[in-house]
């Protein structure tokens, strides 16, 4: 097993502190902005490696805090930002390298960690550190300014800190200045700026524990003209001009002499803010503005990690698989579980909202270390269910308001997608799984459509209490209005079942979990091969749920439907090689051997074994020809041969060049289900090829990757396409959900099931074996394998005692720790 992994996982921009649990950026300079996020999925934001991004309360586009140009040149502003000055001599510079990108930093280093990020350097005998994070249950964020003089004279230096507001709905912010600039305002009075405007109660706040020497609110007055934020006038000449902003852009930069013997060190903490209660600022800033109670709040929110990382950890011979799976994976999955695919350096957070398919996903890699939140957020996503069965394509986390997504831009084809229901179906069954919280299939949650809906008043989270009647900290299992869970789950099969279409596979809808294979132009003829395999991934997860309920006669329909699905698959789908991905509006297949493009996708191959459709041979002879023809040394393209033109008959795909996302790119998210696939056929070698692929942290080639190498990224441009490895879309990705269930429950092969854990690995031949610790159900399961001959056949031993096939068995009542021993291959 691997020793030392401190500075063992590295690329030329930085490496990953294990020891410490924070990836660390040493050139500022990366390819692109590599960000961090702070908070635990209500007030938070993005933060880059240079102290770019923003903050938002719960809603990045309806509570927007601080503002953030995307796409700016220069990238990556504005931020979190403070200059420093030199009294004497008049130079300033920024501790974070943005925005005064022309001042050569003699070091510099930025720390992401879990939900929190501190950058420091040191210039001119100055050294600065800034550590941005979160206090657990805060509408707020703490900046912590430290400052040392490690020159052998005497410094005497200005601060000045900066952030810039604007109205609280991001889009009016965008679109409609001239209104938003007229009605934001801001003041200052005892040392805080407050920022708001006359005809509703929210405001921004932004102090700090030190008496200012002086304060600006307008930017333009703060930047001067002709200017930007690398050369403010205000920094340049020293001084503050007290303005406070009657309109405009509004900003809170607040001012700081410190004077500093040589070695002397001092503090400034900075706290910033939104609330619609003004009383609870001062109690605030107050306890916050004591140092002790910031470094209680720091602790507090790593304690939090800590439980939360503690669920599930690993030591296998792979360095870069260890500390994803310990470390950056799950905390990838936590930041998805929060934001879904709503807001990131790439996701402005205006319009897209949480997607329902995206969510769903999200709780299967977090439900064994957050079930309640993964629980609150099935709810949610149950109650954008209408009465027919088919769900709304995502929510606005603030406003709880749904939508059919993309389709919304095309009103005249389907306003749904067929795969969106049956996903929350298996997330259900995996919740289930995990928590064997039974009684969760007796809670009601009221159909989008009926008279239970929620109150036009209610946020998102507001109505799941609401429908519970309990407070966020109750257990709640106390029932509501609306039908039950399982009401739900069986509306979501019949809807499946009645929107089927000539083949007898599946309807399309807009679309399926492909967003761009938009085949159904009106005549409600097309249909998905693809969701036909989900469909009975999920039929067998219910049948599995209902032996556990001893519901015998759904259990019985549910395998019933299984083998008739992939019966039909079967008959119209095999291509003699593989299976087709969906047929067209004119009935016609696509992703079959005779078309030009597009002659084989990824997903029909892969979820073929994960849907256990049909003999071995097929399925294995399906994966082969995805090996042959889709296989790359970056991952798995989701299609060949990519479009080369437009094509109306598939729209969406053909809008991207060849070899870009959906057009034969790798689609990261889609790779996953390879590993989980190769991982069933007993592949042990093939499935791990897959897995390091496209893990992040084996890319040492980062000019060529760009994106961060601590997180997985949504794609990368395949081998068709210019810019070849080419990662983009990180953190919120379906990829870090899907990596993390194929790392863990496949290859590694620790999975939860109705009857126990499950020890069934599946690893290259080459390793001797490896450790793990797994929370589950309050127990606590210590796991040693070892590999005693080739093959994947296991024998189990628990608490010293031969137990007969590979689940192991829920201990007694009472017992907290099982010692688990497996001896894979054959001897």
């Amino acid at each position: 097993m691997p020793k030392n992994e401190t500075h063992s996982i590295a690329n030329p921009y930085g490496y990953f502190d294990a020891a410490n649990r924070e990836y660390v950026i040493t050139r500022p300079d990366t390819p692109t902005p590599w960000m961090n996020y702070l908070g635990e999925g209500r007030y938070g934001g993005i933060i880059s490696n240079t102290a770019g991004g923003y903050s938002f309360d719960r809603d990045p586009r309806t509570r927007r805090v601080t503002r953030y140009r995307y796409n700016s040149i220069p990238a990556d502003q504005p931020g979190r930002y403070v200059y420093l000055r030199d009294q004497e001599t008049g130079e300033y510079w920024s501790p974070t390298w943005q925005p005064v990108v022309g001042r050569q930093l003699e070091a510099y280093e930025c720390r992401h960690g879990a939900a929190y990020t501190r950058i420091q350097s040191t210039y001119r005998g100055i050294a600065a550190s800034l550590l941005y994070f979160v206090p657990p249950g805060e509408a707020c964020e703490v900046w912590v300014l430290s400052v040392k003089n490690v020159s052998d004279c005497p410094r005497r230096l200005r601060s000045f800190s900066y952030a810039e507001f604007g109205y609280y709905d991001a889009l009016i912010d965008q679109q409609n200045l001239d209104w938003g600039m007229h009605i934001v305002h801001s003041r200052y009075a005892d040392g805080t700026i407050v920022t708001s405007t006359q005809f509703r109660p929210t405001l921004t706040f932004f102090s700090s524990n030190v008496t200012p020497a002086g304060f600006d609110t307008d930017r333009e007055v703060f930047i001067g003209r002709c200017r930007d934020l690398a050369n403010p006038v205000v920094v340049e000449t020293g001084e503050p001009r007290q303005s406070e902003a009657p309109r405009g852009n509004n900003v809170g930069s607040l001012c700081h002499d410190l004077v500093l013997a040589p070695g002397e060190e001092q503090e400034i903490i900075y706290v910033m803010g939104v609330t619609d209660d003004p009383g609870t600022v001062a109690p605030l800033l107050a306890r916050y503005g004591q140092p002790r109670e910031v470094q209680a709040a720091f602790e507090a929110l790593r304690a939090d990690w800590d439980i939360y990382l503690g669920h599930f950890t690993v030591e296998t011979p792979d360095a870069e698989m260890n500390a994803m799976l310990n470390f950056w994976n799950p905390v990838q999955c936590r930041a998805t579980l929060y934001w879904s695919r709503f807001v990131s350096a790439y996701e402005t957070g205006l319009g897209r909202g949480m997607g329902t398919r995206d969510s769903a996903q999200d709780t299967l890699a977090t439900v064994q270390a957050a079930p309640a939140r993964a629980r609150e957020m099935l709810d949610v996503l149950w109650h954008l269910q209408f009465r027919d069965g088919h769900t709304w394509h995502q929510v606005f986390p603030l406003t709880g308001e749904g939508g059919p997504g993309l389709a919304g831009e095309f009103p005249d084809w389907p306003q749904w997608f067929s795969d969106d229901h049956l996903w929350l179906v298996l997330a259900v069954c995996a919740y289930l799984r995990e928590t064997g919280d039974f009684a969760y299939l007796d809670h009601r949650v009221p159909y989008w459509d009926s008279e239970d809906a929620p109150a036009g008043g209610d946020t998102m989270w507001d109505y799941v209490l609401r429908v519970r009647g309990v407070s966020r900290l109750d257990p709640l299992e106390q029932p509501a209005g609306g039908d039950t869970i399982w009401d739900h789950v069986l509306r979501a099969v019949d809807f499946t079942l009645t929107h089927r279409g000539p083949q007898g596979l599946p309807r399309l809808g807009f679309s399926d979990w492909d967003d761009t294979m938009n085949l159904d132009h009106g005549s409600g003829k097309a249909e998905s091969v693809w969701c036909a395999q989900q469909f009975c991934r999920a039929m067998l997860d219910l049948a599995d749920l209902c032996d556990c309920l001893g519901k015998d006669k759904d259990g019985a329909r549910f395998r019933a439907l299984h083998r008739e699905m992939a019966q039909t698959i079967n008959r119209v789908a095999w291509d003699g090689a593989w299976y087709a991905r969906a047929y067209d509006d004119d009935g016609l297949p696509v992703g079959v051997q005779g078309e030009t493009y597009h002659q084989i996708g990824l997903n029909p191959q892969t979820w073929a074994v994960i849907g256990e459709i049909g003999a071995g041979d097929r399925l294995t002879r399906a994966m082969e020809s995805a090996h042959e023809k889709l296989d790359t040394p970056y991952g798995m393209a989701l299609m060949a041969p990519p479009y080369e033109h437009s094509d109306l008959r598939v729209r969406g795909t053909t809008t991207y060049p060849p070899g870009a996302k959906e057009n034969g790119g790798i689609f990261c998210h889609a790779h996953a289900w390879a590993v989980v696939a190769a991982a069933r056929l007993g592949w042990g070698e093939r499935a791990y090829q897959y897995y390091r692929q496209i893990l992040p942290l084996a890319r040492t080639d980062a000019d060529t990757f760009a994106a961060e190498p601590y997180v997985y990224c949504g794609n990368i441009c395949g081998p068709t396409h210019p810019q070849y490895g080419y990662g983009r879309n990180a953190w919120l990705s379906g990829t870090a959900s899907w990596m993390y269930v194929a790392g863990t429950q496949w290859i590694l092969g620790i999975r939860p099931t109705f009857a126990g854990l499950q020890v069934a690995p599946v690893i290259p031949g080459d390793w001797p074996g490896f450790r793990a610790a797994r929370l589950f159900r309050g127990v606590t399961y210590r796991i040693a394998v070892e590999r005693m001959g080739p093959g994947n056949a296991v024998s189990l031993t628990v608490d010293g005692r031969p137990v007969e096939g590979t689940i192991v068995p829920f201990p007694p009542a009472g017992q907290a720790e099982v010692v688990v021993k497996a001896i894979v291959g054959e001897k």
